[in-house]
């Protein structure tokens, strides 16, 4: 049942309440000055009066009495429906909310994801295992493949977190996406072997400069977003 249904059973049922109670009241004042047409003396009057009076209050209890059994059998269906809905609305929100769930968790692993990626990609110096060159693609290759997979798995779940968390999510993926950008143009300026002295010392500290800026102050941007997804999470501090 809709909330629009519901609102107009509820209307129905106080139409019906005032309604009878005026009809009643009429009937009866009706029938009261019926009575005192007839009345000729004192002592009838005062016998009327306190027969009306006992009249009347059994009446008004008949009819309170009538009115709840009416009212019975309308609100009752309409607390059943209310409950009905209440239960829907729960379950919904609680299916919402396990969803939600899940997009947080596979969010933030590709977030860590990112962030370690994008580090161990821009650290100026690395240890050599077997083929420098090979190793250095792979790393390449690693940040690559986590800017695009944090990318497209956020884009199609936006819809769980609010505007500004989004605007918040947005600036720090535009921090990797523009370092990204950079060291990479410059690491393969410092490649090319066709830099002066002079130009090959001003990418290599440019390189320097953005791997320096990814370990120091995206990690406490991550920690805020920790903090989101907890309260996201009603987690609760121990």
């Amino acid at each position: 049942m809709s909330s629009e249904k519901i609102i107009e059973i509820v209307i129905e049922v106080i139409l019906f309440l005032i309604a009878s109670y005026f009809i009643f009241y009429k009937s009866w004042l009706t029938s009261l000055g019926k009575e005192v047409a007839k009345l000729t003396t004192i002592e009838e009057l005062t016998r009327l009066t306190e027969a009306v009076k006992k009249d009347f209050t059994e009446k008004i209890e008949s009819y309170k009495s009538k009115l709840n059994e009416e009212l019975s059998l309308k609100i009752e269906p309409l607390k059943s429906e209310l409950a009905k809905n209440n239960i829907t609305h729960q379950i919904q929100f609680s299916f919402l909310h396990q969803e939600r769930a899940k997009v947080i968790l596979e969010l933030y692993k590709k977030l860590i994801e990112l962030h370690s990626a994008m580090v161990d990609w821009t650290n100026f110096m690395h240890p050599i295992i077997e083929d420098a060159d090979k190793e250095s693609q792979e790393r390449s290759k690693r940040a690559n493949v986590a800017t695009n997979d944090f990318k497209n798995f956020y884009l199609v779940n936006k819809l769980f977190f609010s505007k500004p968390f989004c605007d918040y999510i947005d600036g720090i993926f535009n921090e990797y996406w523009d370092k990204g950008w950079e060291f990479g143009y410059s690491q393969e300026r410092v490649r090319s072997g066709q830099l002066t002295a002079e130009y090959f010392k001003h990418y290599s500290d440019e390189m320097s400069k953005i791997s320096k800026e990814l370990k120091e102050n995206l990690p406490t941007k991550i920690a805020e977003i920790e903090d989101k997804f907890r309260k996201m999470l009603n987690v609760e501090e121990e």
